[in-house]
């Protein structure tokens, strides 16, 4: 039986198989060497000798957490494999070279001369080192009998399962006395005091911020408070961070004050001042009084009633912080067996009884002690086991009774459970600090990086699976942008960190130079003054093999030292993962990547750059490159078409002016382009053609100066609905002075530009034709959110929008015939109200709009936001009963007036301003006593000439 964590040998597994993918029979580098048999002799015997060590692989990852041999032995097998993988990646990086150099078209009909040319290089740089290599595995391969290791082939058999995305918890089992019990202290008005904590304190795992979490979205506790705000504290104490940290909670950070604690702390104040507000501080373990008092300080001025919840560990936190505190113990039984029962058994297809499961699962829902973490883990282990001896496979196993640096042996026991490929990829995931929010996206480009994943639908299946099992948990209210963001709870973290055996650290954590040494994937937290005292510690780390900095703080623009950038970075030759992602820096030394061979992702978003260096075309072995939101970019290298293995190109959210080489469709690896901007026309611009050659277009896409566009014919050519993966689409015609020949023309081109039906978000601009064409307005655009038509100046209609039924945002301006919304903008009658989804609608700039026909029929059910600005003609109704409306802005419209009473019960912001008309209703007192109770919400009025 398997006792403990296999640690590390998930690593070593997937280096190995790097090896034997480039030492395959009828591979390039082994026809590289087929005319000098030394050299073909001592790769076949590398290969020989890697087969010895890895069928003993196994045993010895189930045996080093009881043996420091074993243990010691695998560390010197990693360090000679992650050896012999780097040299031949180096003779791979040399093949690659001589391809893109024309030189080396077909190894097998290569001249004598170009193979020799290769051959001198290894000659002289690399044999020497493999001949080392081999001679320690040699050694290795000698020691296993004496360390009692045996043969033992894994099954390279996946699991094959499709795991639901996530488990949705829509109860919190065996809580609902204390879930009551802490939304009465919240709202209770017996005290008179300005500031109450609520301490929640128990044990890790047992469901504390679950608690806080239920109640702080319960909707008594949301309508009882001015602000909320939520704040993970975690154990490194630092009051900046929690400063920002609330401040952006409640909608108020300000980048220019970013690093200066006394005017954040100030600001939080003002902010906070005559509000009741609930402010939830998790996992705190601080236990300094004064520190603790500086803190609270910032919220003695607001509203009686305010309150502040607190979840802590230690009960002196819970004592020193406030009173009367909300202790939460292990479950029952009997909860504990619901969740566990929910979590493993009825989320299975097709449904039925399992009753021998049962008998089993609530004994080992028994051994998980009441942690609800525990037991959705190990019910996340069982979900996708159907035979009853694998469930009493965990029931009986010896883990149950061990103990390994604290670590819930429940979590052992899911770890151990998953399958080599997956315990790889969490285990790597302990490179993230404690409470860190990470991307999905990020993490399977790290992943592919370093050889654990090979496509991204692979990596998107691999997280997919360990979020099922709950070791990933979905921050709430996250962007879907990029999938979301996501946290492992700190004992999980723990867990990760154990199984990496120190090969993924926090260099903040690194105690002395041997674990640094040890060490092949890194994080750091960024600092403000170019963290070069963090990053000089590097300069001898050449086996490193990913460094990511974390921004736990918002930070503008941090700098980082140029002796960082010259003389460190450029040292660390193993480096297969490289960010420098919301650095300040504008440029980046022009040789920077000429050693840095074996580099595949690359992450230069949110920089400053303005050209990237020409050393990058030699990255022969870059998958990703990510230049999303480098506003500064003027242009991508002119020899981009050498990066030959390149997949990933996002360059979404960069300058308008970005130039970019028409020879990047000659990128044949290139998979998906996110964020391209299409320039059509000129000398330089591309041809619709070149845009429906491109297949892997995601994110967004925008197609400027459409004006060139001959015909639909041309248009067509662009093939946009087999643009499957593009989520926003831009069209964008030139703004001014051009005047169509043929309005009937422009609608049919537009007609072809049609997207896909699963598009989220269309932005027109500048149109020349006087109608737009009906697939603006199809229903089947099910996915449809965001909608913006601005300087379409020759339109005197717009499209029937109303049933488009999941548009939440709509913006239209500039459109300067347009004199009356008719009931045709509601589109035809049907069972939903129109705009049944509209949270969001703004008209801007409509000089000659007079008319708003008004249906009476519940349209805009769900509006929030209503803009109008520059409408100086606009006289006619306003929609009655906006029953959802919480913010009203009327801005020069001088003849608007809102002299009918409607309904704004949920109004909370009203501003008026070049509007007196609009304003009028607050003239009279009648009329404005009236109006204003029907205003209960109201907490902004602003009306001015």
């Amino acid at each position: 039986m398997e006792i403990g964590l296999a640690v590390g040998g998930a690593f070593l597994s997937s280096a190995l198989n790097v090896l034997f993918d480039r030492l395959a029979p009828h591979g390039d580098l082994l026809k590289m060497f087929q005319k000098n048999k030394h050299d073909a002799r001592l790769l076949k015997k590398l290969k020989t000798t890697l087969f010895g060590v890895r069928t003993v692989l196994s045993d010895a990852e189930n045996k080093q957490a009881s043996n420091r041999d074993v243990s010691r032995w695998l560390n010197e097998l990693r360090d000679a494999v992650d050896g012999a993988e780097n040299l031949m990646e180096e003779v791979n990086y040399e093949a690659l070279r001589l391809k893109v150099e024309g030189r080396l078209r077909n190894l097998a009909e290569t001249s004598n001369q170009q193979v020799s040319d290769l051959k001198l290089s290894l000659e002289d740089t690399i044999k020497e080192k493999l001949e080392d290599t081999i001679e320690t595995l040699e050694d290795l391969q000698k020691q296993i009998g004496h360390l009692g290791l045996k043969e033992h082939f894994a099954s390279t058999k996946r699991e094959s399962r499709t795991p639901s995305t996530s488990v949705v918890e829509p109860d919190v089992f065996g809580r609902q006395n204390e879930i009551e019990r802490l939304i009465d202290r919240l709202t209770s008005e017996a005290s008179e005091k300005n500031l109450t904590v609520v301490p929640i304190v128990g044990i890790g795992g047992v469901g504390k911020t679950t608690l806080a979490k239920a109640a702080y979205n319960d909707e008594k506790v949301i309508d009882h408070f001015d602000l909320k705000g939520w704040f993970c504290v975690s154990e490194a104490y630092d009051a900046l961070r929690i400063a920002k940290g609330l401040l952006q909670e409640i909608g108020s950070f300000d980048s220019n004050v970013d690093d200066n604690l006394n005017q954040l702390q100030v600001k939080l104040k003002e902010k906070l001042n005559g509000k009741r507000f609930l402010i939830v501080l998790d996992d705190v373990w601080n236990d300094n009084y004064r520190e603790w008092d500086d803190l609270r300080n910032l919220f003695v001025q607001g509203a009686t009633g305010s309150k502040i919840i607190v979840t802590t560990r230690k009960v002196n936190v819970a004592q020193m912080m406030g009173s009367g505190a909300i202790n939460v113990g292990i479950l029952s039984s009997e909860a504990s067996w619901a969740l566990f029962k929910q979590h493993s058994l009825e989320n299975r297809d097709p449904p039925k009884e399992h009753p021998e499961l049962e008998e089993v699962g609530k004994q080992i829902a028994d051994k998980c002690k009441g942690l609800p973490l525990a037991l959705k883990a190990i019910a996340g282990t069982l979900c996708c086991k159907s035979e009853v001896d694998e469930w009493k496979d965990i029931l009986r196993s010896e883990i149950w009774e061990q103990t390994l640096n604290d670590v819930l042996p429940a979590l052992i026991l899911s770890y151990n459970d998953l399958p080599a490929h997956l315990k790889q990829c969490f285990a790597y995931c302990a490179i993230y600090p404690k409470d860190y929010q990470f991307c999905k996206e990020q993490v399977i480009f790290l992943w592919i990086a370093n050889g654990l994943v090979q496509q991204l639908h692979s990596g998107n299946q691999y997280f997919k699976e360990l979020r099922s099992r709950s070791l990933f948990e979905r921050v709430p209210d996250s962007s879907e942008r990029y999938g979301g963001k996501f946290l492992m709870h700190d004992l999980v973290n723990d867990l990760a960190q154990n199984a990496s055996s120190k090969l993924c650290v926090r260099l903040e954590e690194c105690q002395g130079s041997h674990m640094l040494e040890q060490s092949r994937h890194l994080s750091y937290s960024m600092g403000e003054v170019g963290d070069f005292k963090k990053l000089n510690r590097l300069s001898k780390s050449e086996q490193l093999r990913t460094l990511l900095p974390i921004q736990k703080q918002s930070l503008l623009h941090p700098r980082l030292s140029k002796w960082v950038l010259y003389n460190i970075l450029p040292r660390l030759t193993s480096l297969r993962a490289l960010s420098l992602s919301g650095y300040g820096f504008v440029e980046l030394p022009n040789d920077m990547f000429i050693r840095l061979k074996l580099l595949r992702v690359l992450d230069l978003s949110s920089t400053q750059i303005k050209k990237l260096p020409d050393s990058t075309c030699a990255l022969y072995n870059l998958d990703t490159l990510l230049l999303s939101y480098c506003r500064y970019l003027e242009e991508l290298p002119l020899q981009m078409e050498k990066l030959i293995k390149l997949r990933h190109l996002d360059i979404s959210n960069t300058t308008f002016l970005l130039k970019w080489p028409l020879h990047l469709s000659k990128l044949k690896s290139l998979q998906v382009l996110v964020g391209a901007e299409f320039l059509l026309g000129g000398c330089c611009g591309w041809r619709m053609e070149d845009l429906g050659e491109l297949h892997n277009l995601y994110g967004s896409l925008s197609i400027l100066e459409l004006q060139n566009v001959v015909d639909k014919r041309e248009a067509l050519k662009a093939k946009m609905r087999e643009k499957e993966h593009v989520e926003k689409l831009s069209l964008k015609w030139i703004e001014q002075g051009s005047i169509a020949d043929n309005s009937q023309t422009e609608r049919d081109i537009l007609d072809e530009l049609r997207p896909h039906t699963k598009i989220k978000e269309v932005e027109i601009s500048g149109y020349r034709g006087t109608q737009f064409p009906n697939w603006l307005a199809d229903h089947s655009f099910l996915k449809l959110e965001k909608l913006s038509l601005s300087n379409c100046e020759d339109c005197f209609s717009l499209p029937a929008l109303g049933q488009l039924p999941s548009l939440k945002f709509l913006s239209i301006s500039e459109m300067h015939l347009i004199t009356e919304l008719t009931e045709d903008f509601y589109g035809s009658p049907s069972s939903e109200k129109p705009f049944n989804s509209l949270e969001k609608l703004k008209f801007a700039k409509m000089p000659e709009w007079k008319q708003w026909d008004v249906l009476g029929n519940g349209e805009f059910p769900a509006l929030r936001n209503l803009f109008i600005y520059d409408c100086p003609k606009l006289v006619g109704k306003f929609p009655e009963n906006l029953c959802s409306l919480t913010n009203l802005l009327i801005s020069r419209c001088p003849e608007l007036n809102l002299e009918t009473p409607i309904q704004l019960s949920s109004l909370k912001c009203f501003q008026v301003d070049g509007s007196p008309k609009a304003g009028v209703v607050f003239d009279e007192a009648e009329q404005f006593t009236l109006q204003f109770e029907g205003m209960k919400q109201i907490e902004r009025l602003y009306i001015s000439d």
